[in-house]
Protein backbone atom coordinates (compact mmCIF):
# COMPACT_ATOMS: atom_id res chain seq x y z
CA UNK A 1 0.00 0.00 0.00
CA UNK A 2 1.68 3.16 -1.29
CA UNK A 3 1.88 6.29 1.19
CA UNK A 4 0.21 9.42 -1.11
CA UNK A 5 3.09 10.88 -2.44
CA UNK A 6 3.15 14.27 -5.20
CA UNK A 7 1.93 12.80 -8.67
CA UNK A 8 1.46 9.10 -7.94
CA UNK A 9 -0.79 7.78 -10.42
CA UNK A 10 -3.00 4.65 -10.14
CA UNK A 11 -2.36 2.59 -12.99
CA UNK A 12 -3.55 -0.62 -12.04
CA UNK A 13 -6.74 -2.09 -10.60
CA UNK A 14 -6.96 -2.57 -6.45
CA UNK A 15 -3.70 -0.29 -6.05
CA UNK A 16 -4.71 1.84 -3.02
CA UNK A 17 -3.05 5.07 -1.61
CA UNK A 18 -4.04 7.14 2.05
CA UNK A 19 -5.17 9.87 1.82
CA UNK A 20 -6.45 12.86 4.04
CA UNK A 21 -9.54 13.46 5.54
CA UNK A 22 -9.37 16.96 5.82
CA UNK A 23 -9.60 18.36 2.38
CA UNK A 24 -10.17 16.48 -0.54
CA UNK A 25 -10.40 18.01 -4.64
CA UNK A 26 -11.31 15.58 -7.35
CA UNK A 27 -10.74 17.16 -10.77
CA UNK A 28 -12.00 15.57 -14.02
CA UNK A 29 -10.93 17.65 -17.15
CA UNK A 30 -10.98 16.75 -21.04
CA UNK A 31 -10.71 18.23 -24.30
CA UNK A 32 -12.90 15.74 -26.55
CA UNK A 33 -16.54 16.64 -27.70
CA UNK A 34 -18.11 14.66 -25.51
CA UNK A 35 -20.39 15.72 -22.11
CA UNK A 36 -18.79 14.11 -19.27
CA UNK A 37 -20.23 14.11 -15.86
CA UNK A 38 -18.13 14.13 -12.40
CA UNK A 39 -20.01 12.41 -9.76
CA UNK A 40 -19.81 11.41 -5.85
CA UNK A 41 -22.07 8.48 -4.29
CA UNK A 42 -21.88 7.51 -0.56
CA UNK A 43 -22.82 5.34 2.16
CA UNK A 44 -22.80 6.83 5.86
CA UNK A 45 -21.63 4.80 8.44
CA UNK A 46 -25.12 4.40 9.71
CA UNK A 47 -26.26 3.30 6.30
CA UNK A 48 -27.71 6.32 4.28
CA UNK A 49 -26.97 6.48 0.98
CA UNK A 50 -26.88 9.29 -1.77
CA UNK A 51 -25.50 11.16 -4.64
CA UNK A 52 -24.04 14.69 -5.38
CA UNK A 53 -24.60 14.93 -9.40
CA UNK A 54 -25.23 18.10 -11.40
CA UNK A 55 -28.85 19.67 -10.72
CA UNK A 56 -29.01 19.28 -14.80
CA UNK A 57 -30.48 15.76 -13.88
CA UNK A 58 -33.37 15.61 -12.69
CA UNK A 59 -33.52 15.46 -8.72
CA UNK A 60 -29.54 16.15 -8.99
CA UNK A 61 -28.02 18.19 -6.11
CA UNK A 62 -24.93 20.06 -6.37
CA UNK A 63 -23.73 19.18 -2.62
CA UNK A 64 -22.65 21.79 -0.49
CA UNK A 65 -19.31 22.02 1.83
CA UNK A 66 -20.87 23.69 5.03
CA UNK A 67 -23.53 21.00 5.92
CA UNK A 68 -24.07 17.54 5.05
CA UNK A 69 -23.08 15.41 3.23
CA UNK A 70 -19.79 17.88 3.00
CA UNK A 71 -18.88 17.05 -0.72
CA UNK A 72 -20.06 19.56 -3.40
CA UNK A 73 -19.51 19.76 -7.11
CA UNK A 74 -18.36 22.79 -9.09
CA UNK A 75 -20.31 22.92 -12.08
CA UNK A 76 -21.65 21.10 -15.19
CA UNK A 77 -19.29 21.44 -18.24
CA UNK A 78 -19.30 19.71 -21.43
CA UNK A 79 -23.25 20.30 -21.45
CA UNK A 80 -24.02 19.19 -25.19
CA UNK A 81 -20.94 17.36 -26.36
CA UNK A 82 -18.72 20.66 -26.28
CA UNK A 83 -15.15 19.82 -26.90
CA UNK A 84 -12.59 22.47 -25.25
CA UNK A 85 -10.79 22.37 -21.74
CA UNK A 86 -13.64 21.35 -19.98
CA UNK A 87 -13.20 20.64 -16.20
CA UNK A 88 -15.34 19.49 -13.40
CA UNK A 89 -14.78 19.55 -9.74
CA UNK A 90 -15.65 17.91 -6.64
CA UNK A 91 -14.60 18.75 -3.40
CA UNK A 92 -14.75 16.78 0.01
CA UNK A 93 -14.63 18.70 3.46
CA UNK A 94 -15.54 16.23 5.86
CA UNK A 95 -15.11 12.45 5.39
CA UNK A 96 -16.38 11.45 9.36
CA UNK A 97 -19.91 10.17 8.86
CA UNK A 98 -18.82 8.16 5.71
CA UNK A 99 -17.94 4.44 4.94
CA UNK A 100 -17.52 4.69 1.01
CA UNK A 101 -17.54 7.19 -1.73
CA UNK A 102 -17.47 6.56 -5.16
CA UNK A 103 -15.65 8.95 -7.55
CA UNK A 104 -17.64 8.16 -10.97
CA UNK A 105 -17.54 9.51 -14.17
CA UNK A 106 -20.84 8.86 -16.62
CA UNK A 107 -20.26 9.37 -20.69
CA UNK A 108 -23.75 11.16 -21.07
CA UNK A 109 -23.62 11.47 -24.47
CA UNK A 110 -23.52 7.90 -25.34
CA UNK A 111 -25.77 6.74 -22.37
CA UNK A 112 -28.49 9.30 -23.05
CA UNK A 113 -28.58 7.60 -26.71
CA UNK A 114 -28.39 4.04 -24.39
CA UNK A 115 -25.25 3.44 -26.38
CA UNK A 116 -22.08 2.17 -24.69
CA UNK A 117 -18.91 3.39 -25.69
CA UNK A 118 -15.22 3.38 -24.67
CA UNK A 119 -13.69 5.88 -22.36
CA UNK A 120 -10.34 5.46 -24.00
CA UNK A 121 -11.82 7.21 -27.06
CA UNK A 122 -11.63 10.25 -24.89
CA UNK A 123 -8.69 12.09 -23.12
CA UNK A 124 -10.02 12.37 -19.80
CA UNK A 125 -8.10 11.72 -16.41
CA UNK A 126 -9.28 12.49 -12.86
CA UNK A 127 -6.56 14.10 -10.11
CA UNK A 128 -7.35 13.47 -6.36
CA UNK A 129 -5.46 16.20 -4.60
CA UNK A 130 -5.36 16.57 -0.70
CA UNK A 131 -4.46 19.81 1.70
CA UNK A 132 -1.09 19.22 1.45
CA UNK A 133 -1.55 19.61 -2.57
CA UNK A 134 -0.26 16.31 -2.80
CA UNK A 135 -2.16 14.16 -5.62
CA UNK A 136 -3.24 11.10 -6.75
CA UNK A 137 -3.91 10.40 -11.02
CA UNK A 138 -6.02 8.33 -12.23
CA UNK A 139 -6.62 7.93 -15.73
CA UNK A 140 -9.44 7.46 -17.51
CA UNK A 141 -8.58 5.00 -20.62
CA UNK A 142 -10.02 1.88 -19.87
CA UNK A 143 -11.10 0.15 -23.42
CA UNK A 144 -13.86 -1.93 -22.04
CA UNK A 145 -17.21 -0.55 -23.31
CA UNK A 146 -19.75 0.53 -20.45
CA UNK A 147 -21.65 3.85 -19.48
CA UNK A 148 -19.80 4.34 -16.44
CA UNK A 149 -16.07 4.53 -15.09
CA UNK A 150 -16.16 3.80 -11.02
CA UNK A 151 -12.91 5.61 -10.72
CA UNK A 152 -12.02 5.47 -7.23
CA UNK A 153 -13.30 4.30 -3.78
CA UNK A 154 -12.72 6.09 -0.63
CA UNK A 155 -12.90 3.80 2.02
CA UNK A 156 -13.40 5.16 5.49
CA UNK A 157 -13.72 1.99 7.66
CA UNK A 158 -10.39 0.86 8.73
CA UNK A 159 -8.85 2.29 11.80
CA UNK A 160 -5.81 3.83 10.27
CA UNK A 161 -8.13 6.16 7.92
CA UNK A 162 -9.68 6.89 4.76
CA UNK A 163 -7.81 5.31 1.50
CA UNK A 164 -8.19 5.84 -2.14
CA UNK A 165 -8.59 2.69 -3.84
CA UNK A 166 -8.12 2.57 -7.70
CA UNK A 167 -11.52 0.88 -8.78
CA UNK A 168 -11.14 0.80 -12.43
CA UNK A 169 -14.38 -0.76 -12.99
CA UNK A 170 -16.26 -0.33 -16.17
CA UNK A 171 -20.23 -0.55 -15.93
CA UNK A 172 -23.59 -0.82 -17.61
CA UNK A 173 -26.02 1.72 -16.06
CA UNK A 174 -28.09 -1.16 -15.03
CA UNK A 175 -25.09 -2.62 -13.43
CA UNK A 176 -23.63 1.04 -11.87
CA UNK A 177 -26.96 1.68 -10.09
CA UNK A 178 -28.01 -1.86 -9.01
CA UNK A 179 -24.29 -1.99 -7.17
CA UNK A 180 -22.94 1.32 -6.39
CA UNK A 181 -24.80 2.96 -3.00
CA UNK A 182 -26.96 5.70 -4.33
CA UNK A 183 -26.63 5.25 -7.96
CA UNK A 184 -30.49 4.52 -8.32
CA UNK A 185 -31.58 8.02 -7.60
CA UNK A 186 -29.57 8.93 -10.91
CA UNK A 187 -32.01 9.57 -14.00
CA UNK A 188 -30.43 9.77 -17.41
CA UNK A 189 -34.09 11.31 -18.30
CA UNK A 190 -33.59 14.80 -18.59
CA UNK A 191 -29.42 16.24 -18.76
CA UNK A 192 -30.68 20.15 -20.61
CA UNK A 193 -32.53 22.17 -17.47
CA UNK A 194 -32.36 25.81 -18.91
CA UNK A 195 -32.25 27.89 -15.71
CA UNK A 196 -31.81 31.36 -16.39
CA UNK A 197 -33.29 33.71 -18.79
CA UNK A 198 -31.88 33.89 -22.72
CA UNK A 199 -30.08 30.50 -22.02
CA UNK A 200 -30.83 28.82 -25.03
CA UNK A 201 -30.01 25.53 -26.69
CA UNK A 202 -30.30 24.12 -29.94
CA UNK A 203 -32.84 21.38 -31.68
CA UNK A 204 -30.34 19.44 -34.20
CA UNK A 205 -32.15 17.81 -37.21
CA UNK A 206 -31.63 14.33 -37.37
CA UNK A 207 -31.13 11.43 -39.81
CA UNK A 208 -31.57 13.14 -43.40
CA UNK A 209 -31.20 16.57 -42.33
CA UNK A 210 -35.16 16.48 -40.57
CA UNK A 211 -35.62 17.77 -37.27
CA UNK A 212 -38.47 15.43 -36.32
CA UNK A 213 -41.34 15.32 -34.09
CA UNK A 214 -40.78 17.68 -31.10
CA UNK A 215 -42.95 17.24 -28.16
CA UNK A 216 -43.67 20.01 -25.83
CA UNK A 217 -45.28 19.18 -22.68
CA UNK A 218 -46.73 21.47 -19.64
CA UNK A 219 -47.26 19.53 -16.12
CA UNK A 220 -48.23 21.26 -13.10
CA UNK A 221 -49.06 20.04 -9.49
CA UNK A 222 -52.83 19.92 -8.81
CA UNK A 223 -54.00 21.70 -5.90
CA UNK A 224 -55.52 19.52 -3.10
CA UNK A 225 -59.20 20.05 -2.70
CA UNK A 226 -60.05 22.15 0.57
CA UNK A 227 -62.95 21.06 2.36
CA UNK A 228 -66.45 23.09 2.63
CA UNK A 229 -65.65 23.42 6.34
CA UNK A 230 -63.04 25.71 6.07
CA UNK A 231 -62.73 29.49 7.45
CA UNK A 232 -63.59 32.59 5.19
CA UNK A 233 -59.59 33.10 5.84
CA UNK A 234 -58.85 30.06 4.67
CA UNK A 235 -60.83 30.34 1.04
CA UNK A 236 -59.03 33.93 0.78
CA UNK A 237 -55.44 33.11 1.16
CA UNK A 238 -55.93 29.99 -0.90
CA UNK A 239 -58.36 30.97 -3.61
CA UNK A 240 -61.15 29.34 -2.37
CA UNK A 241 -59.83 25.53 -3.08
CA UNK A 242 -60.23 25.58 -6.82
CA UNK A 243 -58.12 23.63 -8.68
CA UNK A 244 -55.78 25.74 -11.03
CA UNK A 245 -56.40 24.89 -14.78
CA UNK A 246 -53.24 25.58 -16.76
CA UNK A 247 -53.34 25.50 -20.60
CA UNK A 248 -50.68 25.14 -22.76
CA UNK A 249 -50.55 27.40 -26.01
CA UNK A 250 -48.21 28.70 -28.72
CA UNK A 251 -48.49 31.54 -31.10
CA UNK A 252 -46.69 31.00 -34.56
CA UNK A 253 -45.47 32.39 -37.41
CA UNK A 254 -44.28 30.71 -40.77
CA UNK A 255 -41.99 32.47 -43.82
CA UNK A 256 -45.11 32.96 -45.78
CA UNK A 257 -46.63 35.28 -43.15
CA UNK A 258 -48.83 33.08 -41.81
CA UNK A 259 -49.41 33.91 -37.90
CA UNK A 260 -52.07 33.07 -35.61
CA UNK A 261 -52.49 30.82 -31.95
CA UNK A 262 -52.63 27.06 -31.29
CA UNK A 263 -54.27 26.99 -27.72
CA UNK A 264 -57.66 25.00 -26.02
CA UNK A 265 -59.31 28.52 -25.74
CA UNK A 266 -61.16 29.05 -28.78
CA UNK A 267 -60.26 25.08 -29.69
CA UNK A 268 -57.96 26.16 -32.00
CA UNK A 269 -55.74 22.68 -31.84
CA UNK A 270 -54.14 23.12 -35.32
CA UNK A 271 -52.56 20.33 -37.29
CA UNK A 272 -50.09 18.05 -37.58
CA UNK A 273 -49.48 16.81 -40.78
CA UNK A 274 -50.52 20.23 -42.92
CA UNK A 275 -50.01 24.04 -42.16
CA UNK A 276 -49.38 24.86 -39.66
CA UNK A 277 -47.44 21.91 -38.66
CA UNK A 278 -48.46 22.11 -35.12
CA UNK A 279 -51.31 20.52 -33.08
CA UNK A 280 -52.57 20.83 -29.43
CA UNK A 281 -53.25 16.89 -28.17
CA UNK A 282 -55.76 18.19 -25.50
CA UNK A 283 -57.08 20.03 -23.05
CA UNK A 284 -56.47 19.21 -19.06
CA UNK A 285 -58.42 20.62 -17.44
CA UNK A 286 -57.20 20.11 -13.51
CA UNK A 287 -53.56 19.31 -14.25
CA UNK A 288 -54.47 15.11 -12.84
CA UNK A 289 -53.15 13.93 -16.79
CA UNK A 290 -49.94 12.13 -15.95
CA UNK A 291 -49.00 13.10 -18.84
CA UNK A 292 -50.26 17.04 -18.71
CA UNK A 293 -50.61 18.81 -21.82
CA UNK A 294 -48.53 18.39 -24.77
CA UNK A 295 -48.24 20.36 -28.56
CA UNK A 296 -46.32 18.17 -31.67
CA UNK A 297 -44.45 20.39 -33.45
CA UNK A 298 -43.48 18.46 -37.15
CA UNK A 299 -39.71 19.49 -37.55
CA UNK A 300 -39.88 17.38 -40.99
CA UNK A 301 -41.36 20.77 -41.88
CA UNK A 302 -38.80 22.83 -40.57
CA UNK A 303 -38.11 25.35 -43.53
CA UNK A 304 -42.09 26.55 -43.52
CA UNK A 305 -41.33 27.86 -39.58
CA UNK A 306 -40.19 31.41 -38.57
CA UNK A 307 -40.92 31.26 -35.06
CA UNK A 308 -42.96 29.61 -32.58
CA UNK A 309 -43.73 31.63 -28.68
CA UNK A 310 -44.69 29.28 -26.34
CA UNK A 311 -47.02 30.10 -23.23
CA UNK A 312 -49.20 28.97 -20.81
CA UNK A 313 -52.08 30.74 -18.76
CA UNK A 314 -53.94 29.89 -15.73
CA UNK A 315 -58.06 29.88 -17.22
CA UNK A 316 -59.59 28.67 -13.84
CA UNK A 317 -58.22 29.50 -10.13
CA UNK A 318 -56.66 32.03 -8.58
CA UNK A 319 -53.20 33.08 -10.75
CA UNK A 320 -50.61 31.21 -8.01
CA UNK A 321 -47.89 30.09 -10.18
CA UNK A 322 -45.79 29.69 -7.11
CA UNK A 323 -48.19 26.72 -6.14
CA UNK A 324 -48.84 25.49 -9.50
CA UNK A 325 -44.85 24.36 -9.88
CA UNK A 326 -44.99 24.04 -13.85
CA UNK A 327 -42.74 22.87 -16.23
CA UNK A 328 -42.03 22.36 -19.14
CA UNK A 329 -39.99 19.30 -21.26
CA UNK A 330 -38.73 19.55 -24.62
CA UNK A 331 -38.37 15.77 -26.42
CA UNK A 332 -37.13 15.39 -29.59
CA UNK A 333 -36.28 11.28 -30.26
CA UNK A 334 -32.50 10.44 -29.69
CA UNK A 335 -31.82 13.77 -27.69
CA UNK A 336 -32.14 14.30 -24.00
CA UNK A 337 -34.99 16.24 -22.83
CA UNK A 338 -34.65 19.52 -22.14
CA UNK A 339 -36.33 21.47 -19.09
CA UNK A 340 -37.69 24.99 -18.47
CA UNK A 341 -38.78 25.68 -15.55
CA UNK A 342 -41.82 28.17 -14.88
CA UNK A 343 -40.00 29.65 -12.01
CA UNK A 344 -39.46 33.39 -10.92
CA UNK A 345 -43.12 33.37 -9.98
CA UNK A 346 -45.05 36.82 -10.44
CA UNK A 347 -48.11 35.76 -9.03
CA UNK A 348 -51.49 37.25 -10.00
CA UNK A 349 -50.41 37.60 -13.51
CA UNK A 350 -52.64 34.83 -15.25
CA UNK A 351 -49.89 34.17 -18.56
CA UNK A 352 -46.57 33.46 -18.69
CA UNK A 353 -44.45 33.05 -21.65
CA UNK A 354 -42.40 30.67 -21.38
CA UNK A 355 -39.90 29.55 -24.64
CA UNK A 356 -38.66 31.30 -27.89
CA UNK A 357 -38.41 28.41 -31.31
CA UNK A 358 -36.77 30.85 -33.72
CA UNK A 359 -35.68 29.27 -37.02
CA UNK A 360 -31.46 29.15 -37.52
CA UNK A 361 -30.14 27.83 -40.38
CA UNK A 362 -33.16 25.29 -40.59
CA UNK A 363 -33.01 24.34 -36.65
CA UNK A 364 -34.64 25.18 -34.04
CA UNK A 365 -33.02 27.58 -31.25
CA UNK A 366 -34.70 27.21 -28.25
CA UNK A 367 -34.46 29.74 -25.79
CA UNK A 368 -35.70 30.31 -21.93
CA UNK A 369 -38.16 33.45 -21.67
CA UNK A 370 -40.34 32.70 -18.41
CA UNK A 371 -41.97 36.62 -18.28
CA UNK A 372 -45.30 36.75 -16.98
CA UNK A 373 -48.63 39.01 -18.50
CA UNK A 374 -52.02 40.14 -17.67
CA UNK A 375 -52.71 38.60 -20.73
CA UNK A 376 -52.84 37.26 -24.60
CA UNK A 377 -52.78 41.17 -25.62
CA UNK A 378 -49.61 41.87 -23.87
CA UNK A 379 -47.85 38.72 -24.82
CA UNK A 380 -48.81 40.21 -28.54
CA UNK A 381 -47.23 43.13 -28.37
CA UNK A 382 -44.11 42.35 -25.94
CA UNK A 383 -42.64 39.89 -29.10
CA UNK A 384 -44.72 41.95 -31.71
CA UNK A 385 -47.01 38.98 -33.20
CA UNK A 386 -49.28 41.91 -34.71
CA UNK A 387 -52.57 39.40 -34.12
CA UNK A 388 -56.13 40.76 -32.88
CA UNK A 389 -57.93 39.50 -29.86
CA UNK A 390 -60.69 38.74 -28.61
CA UNK A 391 -62.51 37.49 -25.17
CA UNK A 392 -63.33 33.76 -25.70
CA UNK A 393 -64.09 31.04 -23.22
CA UNK A 394 -63.86 27.17 -23.13
CA UNK A 395 -66.65 25.17 -23.10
Amino acid sequence: MATLKPKVTLKTKGQEAYVSVKQLMVTLQWTASVDLDLMAFYKTKDGRVGGIFSDNYAGGDMGSLNTFPFIQLSADAGVGATGGQNEEVIRITKLDDMAEVYICTINFTDASQGQESRFSKYDAQVTVVDDKGENVSVPLDSSQPGAVAVIAKIDNTGFMGAKLINENRIMSMAEFQANIPGANQLNLASKIVLKKKGESVTLKPKSGGKVGEILVNLNWNQRPQLKQSGGLLSKIFSGGGQAIDLDLGCLFELKNGIKSAIQPLGKTFGAYNQSPYIFHCGDDRTGAWAEGENLRINGDYMQEFKRILVYSYIYEGVANWSQADGMVTIKQAGSPDIIVHLDDHRDGMPMCAIALFENVNNAFKVTKIVQYFRGHQDVDQAYKWGLQWVAGKKD
